[in-house]
Order: C-alpha cells, then sequence, then structure tokens
C-alpha cells in the first residue's frame, strides 16, 4: 500500500489550520489532489497550501497489539467520500 505523508495550512475565519497528516489512496486520484480535499475536509476551509512530505509503502504484520493502535490515524482517501 502506497501512503502518503503531507503538510497542510489552510486560512480559516479564526486564523490557520496547520498539520500533517497521512493518507492513502485507492483509486486513480493523484496523490495531491487527494492530500487537498483531505486538508480542506479535516480544517473545514476552501482552499488549503499542501505539501508532499514522503511517499512510502506500507505493509502490516501484526507481532502484538497495544490499545494505543486503535489511535493512529491513518486516513482512506476516495473520490466518493
Amino acid at each position: 500500500m502506497d501512503v502518503y505523508t503531507y503538510q497542510y495550512s489552510c486560512p480559516t475565519w479564526w486564523g490557520k489550520s496547520h498539520g500533517i497528516r497521512n493518507i492513502y489512496v485507492e483509486d486513480d486520484t493523484s496523490p495531491m489532489v487527494a492530500a487537498q480535499e483531505d486538508a480542506k475536509a479535516v480544517s473545514g476551509a476552501n482552499k488549503c497550501d499542501v505539501h508532499l512530505i514522503q511517499k512510502f509503502k506500507m505493509s502490516v504484520t501484526e507481532v502484538e497489539t497495544y490499545p494505543a493502535m486503535a489511535c493512529q490515524p491513518l486516513h482512506n482517501w476516495s473520490k466518493t467520500h
């Protein structure tokens, strides 16, 4: 699975919303478009500056799961949501 890390900064009526998020894209959407839409959705802004930071391959092999694993954010973006 290809996962992308991106940084976003979005102007809002109360100031700026900014941060770093991880997403993966399952369809043919470009990662930049997916990151833009994801940033707008999470910030509530109409426009965001987005910079892709890293692309990496992710595979998960469960060895032992701890309760905090459920808190780790990984956001699946698709055109249909």
